[in-house]
């Protein structure tokens, strides 16, 4: 019979297993970008990072009543599992960032805030004296 800090572990354990394979959706999302799933993607990981917010408390609660549950071997896997999930979520924070900073250069570019020579203005129309005018003139 399993205690009761048991139990609760693994319901750490199964829900960082179901937010591992959120991110995992996430990462081959960002490597498609396949961009209009994300926004999806996202609020099921933050309706599962909840999950797992109420779940660490109750483990908290737990291990205050049973100090000897801090030792055992499925703790030694939430810890680990913790651990990757905690990675893969800051990989794919990074390639968020990344393509963000892309796409913002890109319209910085093409609005011409970049280094003065816009193609394009807010309302996607060219500008008149723009890059585009200029490049029709010297062809």
């Amino acid at each position: 019979m399993s205690t009761p800090a048991e139990s609760i572990l693994r319901q750490q354990l199964d829900a960082l297993q179901a937010f591992d394979r959120l991110l995992v959706a996430e990462h081959a999302c960002l490597l498609q970008a396949g961009v209009d799933q994300l926004p999806a993607l996202t609020e099921q990981k933050t309706a599962q990072l909840a999950a797992l917010e109420a779940i660490e408390q109750q483990r908290q609660a737990a291990f205050r009543e049973d100090a000897a549950a801090g030792a055992s071997a499925l703790w030694a896997q939430v810890q680990a599992l913790a651990k990757q999930v905690s990675q893969a979520n800051q990989r794919n924070g990074a390639m968020i960032m990344a393509l963000t900073r892309n796409t913002e250069g890109a319209l910085h570019i093409l609005r011409g805030t970049a280094d003065g020579l816009g193609l394009y203005g807010a309302q996607g129309l060219g500008q008149a004296g723009g890059a585009a005018a200029r490049l029709l003139v010297s062809a």
